[in-house]
């Protein structure tokens, strides 16, 4: 037994330093595309690292929802079959046939119906008006776009001296915060008082008098924590914000609201400000309430005209918008939000919900699975988890474990991080919550304002006990 578990510890440890550089430094999105490679070559337990969502592992049995893998695969499957009749139509007249405007148009439509039906909200594109709905290839992309309309808004109000700041509640996702190192944009990293990490308006209060915020990144639902950020708690955010920031630019990645069961409940308090249409953009994407990630199709949605200029230069000028071919994948997804199919649209949205309903349902039983495994290397305190008994709460398909002072002892003599010593012990690889929580290329040229902020700094500092699973990759076990 003893030797057993020495060679899966030796087995491991080649895996980790097989992939040290990626493992320990790269983008989680880079991370993500080794996913098949590290299969591939039989290293099948760091897929529990990775955020993206295959169909392929839903049970084709599955107890609780036997028929999710099938009617998830079909809807794909036919999917990207409508985009091989489209192709077919293009080939023949390659020069002479475009369809690029007639299908962005439909597509927009289909977002646009697609939030008035399932989440109550209306965003239009209308003939002479500041176009409300942009789609992208990708939600990375229209984040760009975001980050890109907040400068521009800047630039217009104070001209060019000072690059433009953004407040970010953490932990959160490190694309974002790359992008805003590429932009050269000046970053305020807003460590929570909360012992569950959710951002509160009490927070902004900790922002120190004479910093400038010119916009706002943070999630109702978060990635890297898999907690819903209540709707009150996050209008109460928004508007102390505005309060002190009038001017401010709110981006919310909203690209997990849909698959969650109080959807419309997530937003709907949008509507309850005037000063929120003025300020507020939404980003959404297919990549998780459909599991196409590697489709690239994303979307951004603003009522603001103040803040539309830069992001309707970047769309026209630069072309960051889909390919036809990932064009007519979309409008076969969205379809019958674009042609009133009411009950098949209501159709498509349960299974979204279905989606969302079995991520919860298999962290659930692999948190248990290692709780029941290995509670000598898991702190008796969960902070982070909203049900820490049961496993089971709404959110997105991530969990932060605190690493037990064992487990952190055993890194130690190892010489590596308590996750990779979590991971050498367990063969449950994830990533350290500490990565979410700051950013090297932002750190590299100066641009995290309150980067000697002793307050962040203790924060960040035990973030390091943390670790970040995501069961998108992962099968559920047998009950």
């Amino acid at each position: 037994m003893e030797r057993d578990r020495s060679d899966a510890r030796s087995k491991r440890l080649e895996v980790f330093e097989s992939y040290r550089e990626l493992f320990a430094s790269a983008p989680i999105r880079l991370m993500s595309r080794t996913a098949s490679t590290m299969q591939s070559l039989g290293y099948d337990d760091l897929a529990t690292a990775i955020g993206d969502l295959d169909w392929r592992t839903v049970p084709a049995d599955d107890p609780e929802d036997p028929n999710l893998r099938q009617d998830w695969g079909s809807l794909l499957s036919t999917s990207f079959e409508h985009m091989g009749g489209w192709l077919c139509q293009l080939s023949p007249h390659p020069m002479g046939y475009n369809l690029d405007s007639l299908g962005y148009a439909t597509v927009v439509r289909g977002w646009s119906e697609m939030w008035s039906h399932q989440l109550g909200l209306r965003f239009e594109n209308v003939a002479r008006a500041t176009p409300q709905i942009f789609v992208f290839h990708g939600g990375n992309q229209a984040l760009q776009a975001a980050f890109l309309g907040v400068s521009e808004a800047r630039r217009d109000r104070v001209g060019t001296a000072e690059a433009a700041t953004v407040l970010v509640p953490i932990p959160t996702f490190p694309c974002p915060l790359d992008q805003m190192a590429l932009q050269g944009m000046k970053v305020h990293l807003l460590a929570p008082q909360d012992r569950g990490m959710d951002p509160d308006a009490a927070d902004v209060a900790g922002v120190p008098e004479g910093t400038e915020i010119d916009g706002v990144y943070l999630m109702p639902v978060n990635n890297p924590t898999g907690r819903t950020l209540e709707p009150a708690r996050l209008k109460a955010f928004v508007g102390a914000v505005l309060d002190r920031w009038p001017h401010a630019a709110i981006i919310l990645d909203s690209v997990y609201v849909r698959l969650h069961p109080r959807d419309r409940e997530l937003v709907a308090w949008y509507e309850e400000d005037p000063r929120f249409a003025d300020a507020v953009i939404f980003i959404d994407s297919l990549s998780k309430t459909h599991g196409v990630t590697g489709l690239r199709a994303g979307a951004l949605l603003t009522r603001s005209a103040r803040l539309a200029g830069g992001i309707i230069r970047y769309a026209q000028n630069i072309m960051a918008g889909p390919s036809n071919a990932m064009q007519a994948v979309m409008l076969s997804l969205i379809a019958p939000f674009v042609t009133g199919d009411r009950e098949l649209a209501e159709q498509r949205i349960r299974l979204q919900l279905r989606i969302g309903r079995h991520l919860q349902r298999r962290r659930r039983l692999l948190l248990r699975r290692a709780f029941m495994r290995y509670p000598n290397l898991l702190d008796h305190d969960q902070p982070l988890l909203p049900d820490p008994t049961g496993f089971d709460w709404e959110g997105s398909m991530y969990a932060d474990l605190r690493l037990s002072d064992t487990c952190a002892k055993v890194a130690d003599e190892a010489g590596v991080s308590p996750t990779v010593g979590f991971y050498l012990e367990t063969g449950i690889a994830g990533v350290p919550l500490e990565a979410f929580c700051s950013n090297p290329n932002l750190k590299r040229h100066g641009l995290i304002v309150n980067d000697d902020d002793a307050g962040l700094a203790r924060f960040q500092e035990d973030a390091k006990r943390f670790v970040r699973l995501s069961f998108g990759m992962t099968p559920p076990p047998r009950e």
